[in-house]
């Protein structure tokens, strides 16, 4: 590969196969209308949809996405005036119906430059009903140059109905090795990069952030911390922590996301069979699976999710500190 094609190609790590079977796709002129990736928050889904609009837009058919054309190059640097991202709006970052509208306006629109547009609409997992349903039609029967492309976490975020008319892929965390790799060329030093991989696994981009902002450090060694005092059933402890949080209630919330995410790697650690991990720390997961029932869990993840209920509410995050503190020794 020359210095100016991986200058403009995004470092998609892993996936290897999700990636061919999309350059298949474009080799017979099979690509769909709509698309969703989905996969756990970190895993590159907003990454290979940049990829993916450049394999769409790409001038060179037979080895797109090729890097070195001038679509490509005008994708990789966010410049592409036939590739339109929504904005998010609202308390849960999703679209509002009015950019539904306007993306249904700008879709109907021929290209500036070749033959396709495509439309992005990354982190869909908080998009609202209605304006699932505003796009429904534009989903169903797009324009023959229009492509919408999703990302989300869950599938499960979306409507059947809205589901049903796209292709939905599962996009993968790598292994622990691949994303070592990846955090070396991006010039972290090898101390680091063991501690974050050990916190997050192959999740590149929760690893990133682990290693560059310090709110996700600090949410991910007391989400640790709270494991360990559940674990231990040790009141004052979980209400200290959880207090200390409380100061900040955006740091509480990335705390409490972390903290459910530990929830359910013991939940899992119950079962038989591997499963990946979503946590950031093996061995308080593990400490808490070993007195966790199924019932346990299920009330401990309600009572998570009633505290971000609580915050999105506006109750102050004192308060939702301490009644969680009681729910989740209650469980």
């Amino acid at each position: 590969m020359s210095t100016a094609e991986s200058l403009s190609m995004p470092e998609v790590a892993g996936n290897e196969q999700l990636l061919s079977e999309f350059r298949q796709m474009r080799r017979q002129n099979h690509l769909p209308h709509a698309l969703l990736l989905h996969g756990e928050r970190g895993c590159g889904k907003k990454l290979i949809a940049k990829w993916f609009s450049m394999l769409v837009l790409c001038e060179d058919g037979e080895h797109a996405p090729c890097g070195r054309c001038k679509s490509c190059r005008l994708v990789a640097e966010d410049a592409h005036p036939d590739v339109m991202t929504a904005e998010h709006s609202g308390k849960r970052m999703g679209f509002s119906v009015e950019t539904v509208r306007m993306i249904r306006r700008e879709a109907a629109v021929l290209p500036n430059n070749g033959d396709m547009r495509v439309f992005l609409f990354p982190d869909s997992d908080g998009m609202s009903v209605q304006a699932q349903n505003a796009l429904l039609k534009s989903v169903e029967e797009p324009p023959a140059h229009s492509c919408f492309v999703f990302t989300a976490e869950s599938v499960g975020s979306l409507l059947p109905t809205l589901l049903s008319r796209m292709t939905a892929k599962t996009v993968f965390p790598v292994t622990p090795g691949e994303c070592a790799e990846a955090l070396l060329r991006r010039s972290f030093q090898d101390g680091e990069i063991r501690t974050a991989v050990a916190k997050f696994g192959g999740n590149i981009g929760k690893c990133i952030a682990y290693l560059t902002d310090e709110s996700v450090r600090r949410a991910a060694d007391d989400a640790a911390a709270l494991s360990t005092a559940l674990a231990q059933r040790n009141e004052y402890e979980l209400l200290r922590l959880l207090t200390a949080a409380a100061s900040d209630k955006e740091q509480l919330t990335r705390t409490l996301e972390l903290l459910d995410c530990q929830l359910r790697d013991a939940a899992v650690m119950t079962l038989e069979g591997s499963f990946p991990r979503l946590g950031c720390d093996r061995a308080a997961a593990e400490a808490l699976s070993a007195g966790l029932t199924p019932r346990r869990a299920l009330r401990m993840h309600g009572a998570i999710r009633e505290a971000f209920a609580d915050l999105d509410g506006n109750v102050s995050a004192g308060l939702t500190a301490t009644a969680l503190c009681a729910a989740l020794c209650d469980a």
